[in-house]
């Protein structure tokens, strides 16, 4: 299975995001891409990375977040008015049954204080009893994707569910 970020231009000109899957059964073959999409294009995400912790059979999926500029604020020249804020977490006891109602904010500018307005492109790596969240950002006041830098947060593992959330 392979995740992929895809989107799609509504009337209005917006533009809606989410995460597509595709499968093979064979890697020099062709891959099927799932009729529907991994989450709601509601939900405004891109750029994903998997961890699956075995002590619980739950899958994690790190994504972008892609938020709106104030409308006090103003875009670059040549820019939309979106930008990511912040590394959403997904779980699930499988890689097919994602829900919106499971999720929580693992990075954003709260947590990545030197990044005062965009927080994005996550990878996850397990490093001995940690899991590495690495995501880009940048230390000026700037939606533009060039002259970020790499920060990084650490989670304790085992991976669990927030106290008081579902798993299913």
């Amino acid at each position: 299975m392979m995740l992929f970020s895809a989107a799609t231009t509504a009337v209005d000109g917006r533009v809606w995001r989410t995460l597509g899957t595709a499968r093979t059964d064979d890697l020099s073959d062709a891959w099927t891409v799932d009729p529907h999409p991994l989450l709601p294009l509601t939900e405004q995400i891109e750029n994903s990375s998997l961890y699956f912790e075995e002590s619980t059979g739950t899958w994690f999926l790190f994504t972008n977040h892609i938020a709106e500029l104030a409308p006090e604020m103003s875009a670059p020249h040549g820019y939309s008015r979106e930008y990511t804020d912040a590394i959403w977490v997904y779980w699930a006891p499988d890689l097919s049954s994602f829900t919106p109602a499971n999720k929580a904010i693992v990075v954003d500018t709260t947590v990545a204080e030197w990044s005062p307005l965009v927080v994005g492109l996550p990878s996850v790596l397990r490093i001995g009893e940690r899991l590495a969240v690495y995501y880009d950002g940048s230390s000026k006041v700037s939606i533009s994707h060039g002259r970020r830098d790499v920060g990084v947060a650490w989670l304790d593992l085992p991976l669990r569910v927030p106290e008081g959330a579902t798993q299913d």
